[in-house]
């Protein structure tokens, strides 16, 4: 017994021993724990007061607001202690509640979320739009999120106003589109209709492009007394000035072509420039550059002669492979620096499948290609020379495809006009 009692006794500095470990090292890890807490808890307080943003700490469990910064409480109008009172859920209206609860549960999930669809309550009453991010984080060892809470009204009234101004702008845009096709409508009315042409003469084609719902080139052609007059106009500017512009230029055609029977091509620009500088000017005598280059022919079929006249509207002649190029003269329909002179006239005697052309210079001047550069004269004149041996409507598809692949991704720069007319002999 006395044996047994000394062993028991010996051994007890032992346990004693172990005792003091296991208590020292559970005590070790508390105050570890406790100083990771706190330093949580000093992080925590730095990101309250560091923040610009109204910031609550918030029990995951059941919404419990820890801490809330200054600006919270000023936003708001609670003090930091009255929300420290309340629970997040009392800062939200009544019908967001679920949506509130559902978001802190997608955050914890996703380690956090940002929505601005739940707005917050003042003490007043009052609502602020807020944009909320939520961040997971943990407060005295228990789970919590951090929610960022940025004032956002006057964001989402300057999208608002944004909003309702371009619905203003939108109603502006389909009222002015509505009259820009309308504008269309009573241009198509006063020129005539590209399929008349081929009427006249079979073998023809206009290619008509404009770059906008309303052109300022211009194509007009009439029969008069046996003979055929054409002409490829391009008015200064494009769209609606544009347009405008050939509406004026068609009423003068037809003036001096069908009420004043004038046939001879320089003679009709002579009427046309006398007509554009009076029609322009006769309101403010002011110095108007607007006017329009035009190349002009009139074909007698019965004769096999054609007669053309040009301001800066040149004309091709396509005969037996070959091009021969018409300028005509440097001068426009309209104002320009020096004294008018008569526009000149050439006669060409045609010969059975000759063809001729008259254009603007809208397929000249469109970028494209692989080097993204412009077509210019020179490329017009080998489409046009290399498909002369197509018929006229073959080639007006030929060059209406070349045009498209040329043009490629780029926008289109100007209108395209292409007149071309082929002459099969002597009519009886």
């Amino acid at each position: 017994m006395k044996l047994t009692m000394g062993v028991a006794l010996g051994a007890l500095p032992v346990v004693l021993l172990g005792a003091s470990v296991v208590i020292s090292n559970a005590y070790n890890r508390l105050h570890k724990r406790n100083q990771r807490a706190e330093q949580d808890r000093q992080s925590l307080m730095e990101v309250l007061e560091g923040s610009n943003d109204a910031l609550f700490v918030i029990n995951f469990v059941n919404g419990r607001i820890y801490q809330a910064n200054e600006r919270a409480a000023i936003m708001l109008g609670y003090s930091r202690e009255e929300l420290a009172h309340l629970t997040i859920f009392q800062l939200h209206p009544d019908e967001h509640l679920q949506s509130s609860a559902l978001r802190i549960a997608d955050a914890w999930e996703n380690k956090g979320a940002i929505y601005e669809d739940i707005p917050l309550l003042k003490a007043d009453g009052g609502i602020i739009e807020v944009e909320s991010s939520v961040r997971v984080t943990s407060y005295d060892g228990k789970p919590a999120v951090i929610l960022f809470a940025r004032d956002i009204r006057e964001r989402l009234a300057l999208q608002r106003r944004v909003a309702e101004q371009q619905v203003v702008v939108g109603r502006q845009n389909r009222d002015l589109l509505s009259s820009i096709r309308y504008a269309q409508r009573i241009q198509r009315a006063v020129l005539p209709e590209a399929e008349q042409l081929q009427e006249i003469i079979p073998e023809s084609f206009i290619l008509f492009r404009p770059r906008d719902i309303v052109s300022g080139d211009l194509y007009w052609f009439a029969e008069v007394d046996g003979m055929l007059v054409i002409a490829a106009a391009d008015c200064t500017g494009h769209g609606v000035p544009g347009a405008l512009l050939s509406l004026i230029a068609a009423e003068l055609f037809r003036e001096s072509v069908m009420e004043e029977r004038i046939t001879d091509p320089a003679r009709i620009l002579d009427a046309l420039r006398t007509g554009f500088v009076h029609a322009l000017n006769r309101n403010d005598g002011g110095d108007n550059r607007d006017g329009m280059n035009v190349g002009m022919a009139t074909l007698d079929p019965k004769r096999g002669q054609l007669q053309y006249a040009g301001a800066y509207g040149p004309m091709y002649l396509v005969r037996d492979g070959e091009l021969i190029e018409f300028k005509g003269d440097r001068m426009p329909i309209g104002q320009h620096e020096g004294t008018p002179k008569p526009f000149g006239r050439e006669v060409i005697d045609l010969q059975a499948g000759d063809r001729f052309y008259l254009f603007s210079d809208g397929l000249c001047d469109q970028f494209g290609g692989p080097l993204g550069k412009k077509l210019r004269s020179a490329g017009l004149k080998q489409w046009l020379i290399g498909s002369a041996d197509l018929s006229m409507e073959d080639q007006y598809q030929a060059v209406s495809d070349r045009f498209r692949q040329w043009k490629g991704g780029e926008e289109q720069v100007d209108d395209v006009l292409l007149i071309g007319v082929q002459y099969d002999g002597p009519q009886a």
